[in-house]
């Protein structure tokens, strides 16, 4: 009614048409976030991107995934027709040339090998088989059976040419698993690829593996919650992230009991036991690749030495979780962790987790 009476009136129509092209041009497309979760590497990877346009929202999304996709068929131990299976296979008998790809995480695997003193290390393989068998028979592995695949473990036995781009295994029965790595290469290359597609803000979480970019609409930073290592549904913290990847390596995502007796999934490469005592580790680093090495890496050495190595390395921060002498859980942290992730003492502390300065 009132709008009505205005447009009778000279002043006023002149006045809107004024208005017109102020509120045309602060009233862009409406940013939304898009999101999808699929089954792959082993896990469930989540990519949320923002855009104004759905159809290219979607299309990056599909984008995103078939990355991920293609590195699993490529770095996967599980599939017979990986690359790197027929490396396995191979890579005893004779220099194996392999892609670019797959010669870079090998490449950035060994350097990640000397930076934590051996432990993490992806010559692994022989080791998991063993453990992995243990898991399922519930019989712990014998002194005699450690050290026979022992044997077969060591990353200075990998002999690589960046020339020919081949690789090959020093002693015989040798093997390949990128489990501790794969998965944050995977991330980081579908960041590249959204990014490559114009997307402009994302978070792709490749079970556990997180890398964000960019705001959500309201200018809004991506969060990413540190879990309890003993309680599922319970968050330590929640880490704004922004260009930056976390990674979290936890004795909670695969274990098994013998006598009483928790065994975790991540084996320490050195000693051929499995890591003890160590209950979580989380990584903030720029690279998701980088952070996924050296996250287990951290959880191998423990607390002390493993937050000694991540202080002497640049723009990088990490937390790690480990089980006290009275039962409660205490947390430790880099000396710029709390700059990058706010800690809430009495919060962890009604979770039953200390803060040890």
């Amino acid at each position: 009614m009132w709008f009505h009476k205005m447009k009778t009136a000279p002043f006023a129509r002149r006045l809107l048409w004024l208005l017109a092209p102020v509120l045309a041009l602060s009233c862009g497309p409406r940013k939304d976030v898009y999101r999808v979760t699929k089954p792959l590497m082993g896990t469930v990877v989540e990519v949320s991107v923002v855009s104004a346009d759905a159809p290219h929202a979607y299309g990056a999304l599909q984008a995103a995934f078939d990355e991920v996709a293609r590195l699993e068929a490529m770095m996967s131990a599980f599939r017979e027709d990986s690359e790197l299976s027929r490396l396995n296979r191979e890579g005893s008998m004779h220099p194996v040339k392999v892609s670019p790809e797959l010669f870079q995480v090998i490449a950035m695997s060994l350097s990640l090998s000397q930076t934590t003193r051996g432990a993490f290390d992806i010559t692994v393989a022989p080791l998991m088989r063993l453990w992995s068998r243990a898991a399922r028979d519930k019989i712990l592995p014998s002194p005699s059976e450690i050290e026979d695949a022992l044997r077969r473990v060591g990353s200075r036995h990998v002999v690589i040419s960046s020339q020919e781009h081949t690789v090959s295994f020093a002693v015989k029965g040798m093997a390949l698993d990128l489990g501790g790595i794969a998965k944050g290469y995977a991330v980081d290359r579908a960041v590249a690829v959204l990014k490559e597609r114009g997307i402009e803000a994302a978070l792709v979480n490749g079970g556990g593996d997180v890398f964000a970019y960019g705001v959500k609409p309201g200018n809004q930073p991506w969060r990413v919650g540190m879990r309890h290592p003993r309680n599922p549904q319970a968050l330590l913290a929640a880490l704004p992230l922004a260009e930056k990847a976390v990674v979290t390596s936890g004795d909670y995502e695969r274990y098994f009991w013998v006598e009483g007796k928790r065994y975790s999934h991540i084996v320490d490469p050195r000693k051929g036991l499995t890591a003890a005592k160590t209950a979580s580790v989380t990584v903030v680093a720029s690279s998701a690749a980088y952070a996924d090495g050296l996250a287990t890496g951290v959880l191998v050495l423990g607390p002390e030495e493993g937050l000694a190595l991540v202080d002497s390395l640049p723009h990088v921060e990490a937390a790690v979780v480990t089980e006290g002498g009275r039962g409660e859980l205490e947390l430790r942290v880099s000396s710029g962790f709390r700059r990058v992730c706010p800690l809430d003492e009495r919060d962890l502390a009604a979770q039953g987790v200390r803060l040890v300065e």
